[in-house]
């Protein structure tokens, strides 16, 4: 399966930037939602880590 670099990029960004706002949202009184940022941003690290791992691997 060839997988772009650019597509694995991208899932990695949305990954750390849907942890990083779950992060800042827990600092505020805001707990309704946090933990399904929290879950999808770790969802989409460990799969823009795989889809490199992947790119590179062929």
């Amino acid at each position: 399966m060839k997988v772009s670099l650019f597509t694995a990029i991208i899932v990695l960004i949305v990954g750390l930037y849907d942890m990083a706002y779950a992060y800042n949202r827990r600092q505020q009184n805001h707990q309704r939602g946090t933990i399904g940022f929290m879950i999808l941003g770790i969802i989409f690290t460990i799969g823009g880590i795989v889809l490199l791992i992947m790119h590179w691997v062929k």
